[in-house]
């Protein structure tokens, strides 16, 4: 990820160059960075998912700034096409001495369950450093979701897909529960902030998946994004607690053949 932005950087440097030699006329320069070195930012990652539970009204979203001596109000931009349901300040306002602060969304108890709400902020390139190096940006798009999934049960996901080699990788994994859905979840069980296996299960052996397809959020450059698809029914044995997934995962033309993703409980919560 890294390699790619600034890869991308440098090449907009050098297009942004060769423009200008060629035809000034056409050169049209960004927005200046701030003069005095500033540099306010968000400390949440540039992409995140704010999930709530249903009585929740509110979160919060951390603004930093590198310069802390002088008291400072930072106006903020926002991209919010859910005003009437998400209440966002449209302003920071820094103490003198304070390099972080909080701001508080106000949600709407008319936020649908397990819908989907982007939202967009972003700090003027005044306040900012557009061109600095670093792992906090003067940008902050959310997804905004409410659920009710709780944790259910602690254990052990053994995953194919991810691992270095021919043997699965076993990492440590919650399976959640949505009373409203009647449904389980391993979220985000590849490991990359996306992708989970929703399924139903009676208790004992029959288990069925909420999608035969899955998209993972995996990807390997040289093939890109893979998705999971069921070739066999799920199952769960009561003996060892395992629940078996029956996957085959593609990428384009490529594939991996049907392997058996498995999520074996350990303790109920």
């Amino acid at each position: 990820m890294k390699m790619f932005k600034y890869i991308f950087f440098a090449g907009a440097v050098c297009t942004a160059a060769f423009l200008a030699g060629c035809n000034e006329d056409e050169y049209t320069p960004g927005e200046a960075s701030s003069e005095n070195g500033l540099n306010v930012y968000f400390e949440s990652p540039t992409g995140a998912e704010v999930v709530l539970g249903p009585e929740t009204t509110e979160f919060t979203i951390t603004v930093g700034r590198n310069q802390a001596d002088e008291a400072l109000s930072i106006p903020l931009k926002v991209d919010n096409p859910h005003a009437d349901l998400i209440d966002i300040p449209t302003q920071v306002d820094f103490a003198q001495g304070e390099s972080s602060k909080s701001i508080t969304v106000k949600v709407s108890s008319g936020l649908k369950m397990f819908e989907t709400y982007p939202v967009h902020l972003s700090i003027d390139a005044q306040y900012t450093q557009a061109y600095l190096q670093s792992e906090v940006y003067p940008r902050l798009s959310l997804q905004v979701i409410k659920e009710d999934y709780v944790p259910y049960a602690d254990g052990k996901f053994s995953d194919y897909l991810t691992s270095p080699d021919e043997n699965p990788m076993e990492t440590d994994q919650v399976m959640e529960y949505s009373a409203i859905l009647d449904m389980y979840r391993l979220k985000s069980c590849w490991g990359t902030g996306t992708g989970s296996i929703v399924f139903s299960w009676d208790g004992e052996n029959k288990v069925s998946l909420e999608s035969p397809s899955i998209p993972t959020g995996y990807a390997i450059p040289e093939y890109g994004s893979f998705t999971a698809s069921l070739v066999e029914d799920a199952t769960y044995d009561q003996t060892s607690k395992t629940f078996t997934f029956p996957l085959e995962f593609i990428a384009g033309d490529v594939t991996t053949g049907a392997c058996d993703e498995t999520y074996t409980i350990t303790s109920l919560k």
